[in-house]
């Protein structure tokens, strides 16, 4: 289906130098961080360890976080779904999404890659109970909404809210969803998770990242996605979650002015770092580099969509 009333643009915050192309895919990330052979005692870890995420029977909450191996062959791996999916849904997402990050990043020892159901992230490095909120990558309509003062102060308090609420789950489920009235007949929808390996506290922090950053780089438009290794954070115009998900919340207290970001002064792009892409809808995508960072980046334009078909 094509993107009749949605377009959306890209952008981009990370710490450390980058190289970035661009295919029609999901958003993924090959670190930097090590590489191995494709015949590796690595390479079998991996492959077995994600092999038993996917296939697991026994966990029915949708958060697997596993390690294969042992130094300097160890593997860790942590994989999230959504929590409005079933456990069959949620095993096909890993499974789809292993295989695809085994393809987009063939030798790295660190990778990351986010489905719209799920994520899956595995390293060499201790990622278990670790927040980790970069990179972060934006994806945003292009549309505006008519009344943006109002649009925000009903936009902010149902984040806030579901940023505690989703903050408050227990070890194994930290995810809420839930919607609200907008100006203009509008709803806005919502979902926030956070790897349930945080605490409180750090899964706080995280969501808190992403949505401070909301207007600096996405201010008045009517959808956006937040993607960091350890929070997730998505809002539209329109319902793209199970309504079964939502879940009774607080009533929101009185809106207040979002705390202002540092002021961070922005790279111009390099040759080649703005590409146009051949797309069924003619979406236009810009990069901004903030600063700069340790991942190699293979990041891909957003399939956006009025109404997902899953």
């Amino acid at each position: 289906m094509c993107c009749s009333r949605e377009v959306f643009f890209f952008c981009f915050i990370l710490l450390y130098p980058v190289a970035l192309t661009f295919a029609q895919k999901d958003p993924y990330v090959c670190s930097k961080n090590g590489n191995y052979t494709s015949n590796s005692t690595y390479r079998a870890n991996l492959n077995s360890l994600l092999a038993s995420m996917s296939s697991n029977t026994e966990i029915d909450y949708g958060f697997y976080k596993f390690s294969a191996g042992e130094y300097p062959d160890k593997v860790n791996a942590i994989a999230l779904c959504r929590g409005d999916i079933s456990t069959e849904e949620c095993r096909s997402c890993i499974n789809g999404s292993s295989n695809d990050l085994l393809r987009y990043c063939p030798n790295q020892k660190e990778a990351i890659i986010w489905y719209k159901k799920c994520m899956v992230r595995y390293s060499n490095k201790l990622i278990f109970g670790v927040m980790e909120d970069n990179p972060l990558l934006a994806y945003y309509n292009v549309q505006n909404v008519s009344d943006v003062e109002g649009f925000n102060q009903v936009l902010r308090p149902l984040l806030d809210r579901l940023r505690n609420h989703a903050a408050s789950g227990n070890s194994t489920h930290k995810f809420a969803a839930g919607s609200a009235a907008a100006p203009d007949f509008q709803t806005i929808y919502a979902l926030l998770m956070c790897t349930p390996d945080l605490d409180k506290l750090e899964c706080s922090n995280c969501l808190s990242w992403a949505i401070r950053f909301i207007p600096q780089c996405c201010d008045g438009k009517q959808g956006g996605r937040y993607m960091a290794p350890s929070c997730e954070l998505r809002y539209e115009i329109y319902a793209f979650y199970d309504p079964a998900a939502e879940e009774a919340l607080p009533p929101s207290p009185l809106p207040s002015p979002p705390p202002s970001l540092p002021s961070v002064p922005l790279l111009p792009p390099k040759e080649g770092m703005l590409l146009p892409m051949s797309m069924t809808c003619n979406i236009s995508w810009m990069v901004k580099l903030v600063d700069s960072l340790f991942f190699q980046n293979t990041l891909q334009d957003y399939e956006s969509r009025v109404h997902e078909n899953h």
